[in-house]
């Protein structure tokens, strides 16, 4: 878990440190005080990127050159401290002293999730971010799949290239081998994982929702009764008109259903909101039946966002999970429901 977090230059925090409580913190603030950016460091801190913005650089205050996160994480080898700088000459990152060359040494020690006030895109945009929800899971639960998964990327990139470069032939072929047979690797982990995960996403829904109908679909990238190798060499006249890469695991989805139909269809933004918070929560459940480490969960003004009925429902469904929650509220009544072991109330950046 996440003991304490050092804050420099990002967004509207110049400078805080904050010792988080093991079990709930909560945190009280004006809008624009502050609030959603400490969550967003956190989650820059195990994620390397926000779940607000794309672009790096806006997460930088006006006039400053760089931030910095750091924190402290107990884990099973003693309390370890993670760091991530960024700067307009790129990102660096540390752990227990060292550097290393990419996020996913700390993200292994710091599982984090963020249940915001958009949470409900999760259902409604394109298939990347459900994508990426997935893949978080399969990285916390199947240890192989990482590895393959790089791999698989590395194909795909070396294949967008000859595609771009309107290469022969025998170098798509050559590049096709591996991206099938990686892709293929990282399509069983995955659907190993969804089938796992599918009843405990199915038991929060329930309860959130109320009613028992939500389901999900994991669709892997090409067609289900072809193996990846003849689906590619299929779309190769696509793909070369195109110039890039059109079936694969780089295309996979999932798919959301309530009392059978498509539920971006039939439910309401506020079920959306839920749903989505579901396959969250679900996941986290999964994890800690699994033996994981607890997650750190972020809630991000849920009293704003949800009736009194709907937000007792998530609070309930969250007391159920083993992981250290991080909630933010306008007013002290948004944080009723929830023992809190430590509260801070932050107002420009400040955490008194």
């Amino acid at each position: 878990m996440l003991t304490t977090i050092d804050i420099e230059n990002f967004r509207c925090i110049r400078a805080a440190h904050l010792e988080l409580d093991p079990q709930a913190t909560g945190i009280v603030g004006e809008n624009g005080s502050g609030k959603t950016s400490l969550l967003e460091s956190i989650y820059f801190l195990a994620h390397g990127r926000s779940f607000r913005a794309n672009q790096r650089e806006k997460l930088l205050p006006p006039q400053a050159d760089f931030l910095r996160v750091v924190g402290r994480v107990r884990t099973a080898r003693g309390e370890l401290v993670a760091g991530i700088e960024y700067s307009r000459q790129g990102t660096r990152a540390n752990l227990a002293g060292q550097g290393i060359s990419g996020i996913a040494e700390i993200a292994e020690i710091l599982p984090v999730q963020v249940i915001d006030p958009g949470v409900h895109r999760l259902i409604e945009e394109g298939s990347a971010r459900r994508r990426r929800l997935l893949d978080w899971g399969v990285f916390h639960v199947k240890h192989e799949f990482l590895g393959v998964w790089r791999r698989y990327q590395r194909a795909l990139q070396q294949r967008n290239a000859v595609l771009r470069s309107a290469g022969d032939e025998q170098s798509l072929a050559a590049w096709e081998r591996e991206l099938s047979a990686a892709g293929q690797r990282v399509d069983t982990l995955r659907g190993e994982y969804a089938a796992q995960l599918l009843p405990h996403f199915v038991e929060v829904a329930d309860q959130l929702l109320g009613a028992q109908g939500a389901r999900f679909t994991y669709r892997r990238g090409w067609a289900a009764d072809q193996d990846l190798a003849a689906q590619l060499v299929e779309s190769r006249p696509r793909d070369q008109r195109l110039r890039t890469t059109t079936v694969g695991a780089h295309r996979a989805d999932v798919s959301f259903f309530f009392e059978g139909a498509p539920a971006r269809d039939r439910v309401s933004r506020g079920q959306q909101k839920l749903l989505a918070a579901a396959f969250i929560l679900g996941q986290l459940a999964f994890q800690a039946a699994q033996g994981a480490p607890p997650a750190c969960l972020m809630l991000d003004d849920p009293a704003a966002e949800l009736d009194v009925d709907n937000l007792g429902k998530l609070l309930a469904a969250v007391a159920k999970i083993p992981a250290q929650l991080v909630i933010t509220s306008v007013h002290e009544r948004g944080l009723e429901g929830v023992k809190l072991g430590r509260k801070f109330h932050v107002k420009q950046g400040n955490f008194l």
